[in-house]
């Protein structure tokens, strides 16, 4: 990491990464020890972990319109041990726009065909062991669209993903009954439904 990036100037605090040494690298991950200086200026470790190429995330809010219903999917999802329900999600490819992302994994994972209408700042999901950032994009889905009546999926090998059509106020019996299948929750998802007072 350079002594004196663009990052450094604007810092609140002394603590600052020194060096990182990897300790293991796999096909999609990496993992890695860091030697920081804390705001004391004591040396110490800490284990982290990064995507491939430092890849970031988007989480896809997409909507149908006009009837409202938000896109939901159902996957398992190996570290886990369980399906989780989520957002439909994705990878930004090196070089593509986040837009752009959201767009082609919303097809890709549900089918559908949307709009974009807004989206977030990078927002760090567990940033005491992931380096990955991910952004919210808010897509809007026109359900009149020849596409979107009968939408069709284009997983990738090796996904298989239930998606779900749920009124905001079918939201909480929807995750109750899931819950009873000993689903699991995305911690964005359940979070986004909780802030809208819908859960």
């Amino acid at each position: 990491m350079p002594e004196n990036s663009a990052k450094d100037t604007n810092r609140i605090g002394a603590s600052r990464v020194l060096k990182e040494q990897l300790l293991y690298c796999g096909n999609w991950s990496e993992l890695v020890e860091i030697s920081y200086e804390d705001d004391a200026k004591q040396i110490r470790k800490w284990e982290g972990l990064h995507r491939k190429h430092r890849a970031a995330a988007v989480i896809i809010v997409a909507q149908l319109r006009p009837s409202g219903q938000y896109i939901l999917i159902r996957q398992f999802r190996p570290p886990t041990d369980s399906y989780i329900l989520e957002f439909p999600a994705g990878l930004v490819d090196p070089g593509e726009a986040f837009e752009t992302t959201a767009t082609r994994e919303l097809l890709e994972e549900t089918g559908y065909v949307g709009t974009v209408e807004k989206l977030s700042p990078r927002l760090f999901s567990s940033p005491g062991i992931l380096s990955e950032t991910v952004s919210f994009v808010h897509l809007s889905v026109d359900e009149n669209m020849l596409e979107n009546r009968q939408p069709i999926a284009e997983n990738e090998p090796g996904e298989f993903i239930t998606v779900f059509l749920k009124y905001p106020d079918e939201i909480s019996e929807f995750f109750n009954e899931e819950m009873k299948k000993n689903v699991m929750f995305d911690v964005k998802l359940y979070t986004y439904f909780m802030a809208q007072g819908l859960l």
